[in-house]
């Protein structure tokens, strides 16, 4: 007989799809008419941006471009110039599942650059960066729960969080900065946007987000003299998202990713000073969990007949926290080469990030590239960059593992403590879902083979002695006795013996 089973589920997350693949960026820069001959390239650097990402027909299809940014030193005034320039890109990855209610993470990261000048005005240049692509579904992992009287069951607890939601969204905020007391802006060399989710409120089948977007910007206040100045905006954004199967008592782990970004200056006739319009895509991904008592049958067997049993593992997730936490790491940069007099920007390049459970809790650790740009002894800009160790303990007790985790650098200050050495004390925050991945074995299936009956024993009981350690379970199932008779008879309510002793066993 085929066991009978009631319909329990838990609902998990799972990756159809988690792969990589390499993109190549090759191109053949001539500058502009109005930008000045290249005396010295400072840094070239490879931004990936997402455009476009859509899943049919089990193909998950990306396209983006690439922005090269050439920041160079210019031959006659000594003074920092850049030119842009995007490549355009597009890969496919097949699924082998396309299901219904899925959401797709994406992330990139800059390999490699090499930057060549072939003339004062034309460049070569070839790079790589890498295309992370994830496919996550839902999952149901049935409870197996036998319904026949005939067998004796051993249930375990256990507590596990539910996917009870998962959605998607992408939306554009557009906004125009006035620049204010700002110095004016005459070109941009280089630009980051960040964005993250500050607030959340689930209403049923709905979440209330509300957020902001940190632009960092270092530019040319004047063209003529080479004059520098770096400025902050954060741009608040609301958005509604439809997500069902959202609670109010649910833990929402968001992820909030800049798929692209574009920032222009735009003349305005009545104002001294550009206004600065951005235009972000962002995309929006929640996975809400719900704390769940279930239990699951890790054995059983019939006190009639033999019976034959299948086992199985299962694997869980038994807790689920969103983790949002800032951390200090303070640096300091020697240089060697040359003399600093004067420290114009420091911005973060990439951050590397990985994990693993400690005794204290989750450790987090990676390397922060920082890029500092300063004027030397001479006054003639200089780029300096540093690789840096950083480690933080996530305070999530029992949880070894991260979702969707996303490291930034939230702010940066810093000193020139003397003409070779840089004082550096970085904000770092930290965003993702910590959670604790448990396995459990349980029973997959039970035979019980009625035309093979148990000897049964003319005595109505039989005296055993057990040892410290023993389990009733085992002892009741080796003498073919329901385990609730055991434990009456001999008035014992733990499993596990405690001392030796004697057991009256009771025959059915």
């Amino acid at each position: 007989m085929e066991l009978l089973q009631e319909s329990r589920a838990v609902c998990l997350p799972q990756a159809v799809l988690d792969t990589v693949a390499e993109q190549l960026a090759d191109v053949d820069v001539t500058l502009p008419d109005y930008c000045p001959d290249i005396e010295k390239i400072l840094k070239c650097t490879l931004t990936p941006k997402i455009q476009n990402r859509t899943l049919s027909g089990g193909q998950l299809q990306i396209e983006g471009c690439c922005v090269v940014n050439v920041m160079y030193l210019e031959g006659e005034k000594k003074t920092v110039r850049c030119c842009e320039q995007n490549v355009n890109w597009s890969q496919s990855f097949a699924v082998r599942d396309t299901p219904e209610n899925c959401v797709i993470l994406t992330k990139t990261k800059s390999e490699y650059i090499n930057c060549r000048a072939l003339s004062p005005r034309r460049l070569v240049i070839h790079g790589a960066f890498s295309l992370y692509a994830k496919v996550i579904a839902p999952k149901k992992i049935t409870l197996y729960t036998p319904e026949d009287q005939d067998l004796e069951l051993c249930r375990q607890p256990i507590t596990c969080s539910a996917l009870c939601s998962l959605c998607q969204e992408q939306f554009t905020v557009s906004e125009e900065i006035a620049a204010g007391d700002k110095p004016a802006v005459e070109s941009l060399l280089y630009s980051s946007v960040d964005a993250s989710v500050t607030d959340v409120k689930a209403i049923t089948g709905k979440l209330m987000l509300n957020g902001e977007i940190s632009v960092r910007m270092f530019y040319l206040t004047d063209v003529e003299t080479g004059q520098t100045a770096k400025t902050e905006y954060v741009v608040p954004f609301s958005q509604v998202l439809d997500c069902e199967g959202a609670e109010e008592e649910s833990k929402n782990i968001i992820d909030c990713e800049v798929l692209s970004y574009d920032i222009r200056l735009k003349n305005d006739v009545l104002s001294e000073k550009p206004v600065i319009a951005l235009d972000a895509k962002l995309c929006v991904t929640v996975e809400g969990y719900v704390q769940r008592e279930e239990y699951v049958i890790t054995d059983a067997y019939s006190t009639q007949f033999a019976a034959e049993t299948e086992e199985d593992n299962i694997s869980y997730i038994a807790g689920a926290e969103p983790v949002d936490e800032s951390f200090i790491e303070k640096y300091s940069a020697k240089i060697d080469n040359c003399q600093i007099q004067k420290l114009l920007d420091v911005y973060s390049e990439h951050i590397t990030m990985d994990s693993q459970p400690t005794q204290e809790g989750l450790g987090v650790n990676g390397k922060i590239n920082l890029c500092m740009m300063a004027l030397d002894g001479d006054g003639t800009p200089v780029l300096i960059e540093r690789s840096f160790d950083y480690s933080h303990t996530i305070s999530a007790e029992g949880c070894n593992a991260l979702l969707m985790p996303k490291i930034r650098m939230a702010s940066v200050s810093y000193r020139l403590a003397d003409g070779n050495s840089i004082e550096l004390r970085c904000e770092l925050k930290l965003t993702a879902g910590a959670v604790k991945n448990a396995s459990r074995r349980t029973l997959r299936s039970v035979n019980v083979l009625r035309d093979k009956p148990l000897e049964s024993d003319d005595c109505a009981l039989s005296l055993y002695f057990a040892s410290q350690g023993e389990s009733l379970w085992r002892i009741a199932k080796e003498h073919r006795t329901r385990l609730s008779l055991l434990q009456a008879e001999n008035e014992a309510a733990a499993d596990v013996l405690e001392s030796d002793c004697m057991l009256l066993i009771p025959k059915i």
